[in-house]
């Protein structure tokens, strides 16, 4: 069979087709087993955070310039985080410029400030900008002072190794929060016993000056029970040289006078005994009580008295 010439060039152009397809298909299939790199982004790191106490953002991840001058990153910020004084929640993300959204003007700062109230507040964030060599430190529990001392105490660190300048970041920051903690616990601690002690020292106060000013009060009651005492004692002995026909209305105010004396004994007793609380409880009842007193001591003194007066009527002479 004889071919033509202008079948030889179809041949051709279908073979060059047929090869073109093949290339294409090849160049398809090299595509889908090369592993696709993900970029990720603001939320990721969002994300990741809430859950998750280290990040890595894909940019810093792809860089490995700085992977080669900080092999061991990873594990030991890991290590720095989970060995933080006091067990102070501190998460720590590395990121890259590319990462910042546009509205924050390339800020890391005010980035990283975003990032902190988004992720439930933990004790302490830390952002390394690895594009910058840039830390940002971040806490509810510190104040702008604190944690700007903190950056500043690590700055030369940072600059010699990302890695072992925020490990140091993080030490820290853990001993300032668990430090802060502690002065707030002793705080906390010391205004209530602060307040007990000052009412203490009032009550104190206020128990010493009423035992005083009672025992003077007193004082002056048991002097008066002294002299009744007395009269008791000096009266019992000479109405008993009283005629029997003079004795019956003596006898009754006798009895009746010592009977008085002897209440108001006992009473004035268990009053002397009153402890300055019971006093500012009831300072109030303990005086009319004691009035009380007072006023039969004077009722048996008089009654005393007059009995006396009967007997020296009664004698002869």
């Amino acid at each position: 069979m004889v071919i033509t010439k202008m079948s030889q060039v179809t041949i051709l152009r279908h073979k060059g087709w047929l090869a073109l397809m093949a290339t294409l298909l090849g160049l398809l299939l090299l595509a889908m087993a090369m592993p696709v790199v993900k970029a990720d982004t603001s939320t990721d790191l969002n994300r990741a955070l809430i859950s998750q106490k280290f990040y890595l953002t894909d940019d810093v991840k792809a860089d490995p310039t700085y992977l080669a001058k900080n092999p061991n990153l990873e594990q030991q910020v890991k290590d720095a985080i989970n060995k933080v004084k006091g067990k102070a929640d501190i998460r720590v993300a590395f990121i890259s410029n590319k990462i910042i959204p546009s509205n924050f003007g390339g800020s890391t700062q005010r980035y990283g400030e975003d990032i902190y109230q988004n992720i439930n507040t933990p004790d302490g964030l830390i952002i390394i900008n690895a594009q910058q060599n840039l830390a940002v430190v971040l806490s509810d529990k510190l104040n702008a002072s604190e944690r700007q001392a903190i950056i500043d105490e690590s700055r030369s660190a940072l600059v010699a190794s990302p890695t072992t300048g925020t490990v140091q970041l993080i030490e820290k920051m853990g001993e300032k929060i668990a430090g802060n903690a502690t002065a707030g616990t002793i705080t906390a601690i010391a205004i209530p016993l602060v307040i007990v002690l000052v009412i203490a020292g009032i009550a104190f106060f206020l128990m010493n000056n009423a035992k005083k000013s009672w025992k003077a009060k007193v004082d002056q009651v048991e002097n008066l029970a002294n002299e009744v005492s007395d009269q008791v004692v000096k009266v019992s002995d000479e109405v008993n040289f009283l005629p029997d026909a003079n004795r019956a209305q003596s006898d009754v105010q006798f009895g009746a006078a010592t009977r008085n004396f002897s209440e108001a004994n006992t009473r004035l007793g268990e009053l002397k005994n009153a402890s300055g609380f019971q006093l500012l409880l009831k300072g109030a009842d303990y005086d009319r009580q004691l009035n009380l007193t007072n006023a039969q001591f004077s009722e048996a003194r008089q009654a005393l008295s007059q009995v006396a007066q009967q007997i020296q009527r009664s004698l002869p002479g």
